[in-house]
């Protein structure tokens, strides 16, 4: 039994590590890391007509010219609510830091 426990665990464990390699060394259009090593997760996004991007589960709306070419053909955004990301922070409201999106969105 404890070695079925231990090897769920490191399987749970490894996924979650492979996860979030992709957003290891992203960075964003000014060359500044994204990550950090947290606040980095896949999200659904629609593309406006006027290009911006609307993310419907924060009802936010990001610039088209803040998007950057996704690592795996998906949307992604980085939010960070601490005032050493140097950007704009509105209270405890997270502030993306990057987004991502496929090339076939632009």
């Amino acid at each position: 039994m404890k070695t079925l426990t231990a090897t769920v665990a490191l399987i749970c464990l490894s996924n979650n590590v492979i996860a979030h390699d992709i957003y290891t060394d992203l960075r964003d259009r000014d060359g500044n890391l994204c990550c950090n090593g947290q606040d980095c997760k896949p999200v659904e996004a629609t593309v406006l007509p006027n290009g911006n991007y609307y993310l419907p589960a924060s009802n936010e709306i990001i610039p088209a010219e803040m998007a950057t070419p996704s690592p795996d053909d998906r949307f992604h955004h980085c939010a960070n609510a601490f005032d050493s990301w140097p950007g704009p922070v509105s209270g405890d409201t997270p502030t993306t830091r990057c987004f991502f999106a496929p090339t076939n969105s632009w």
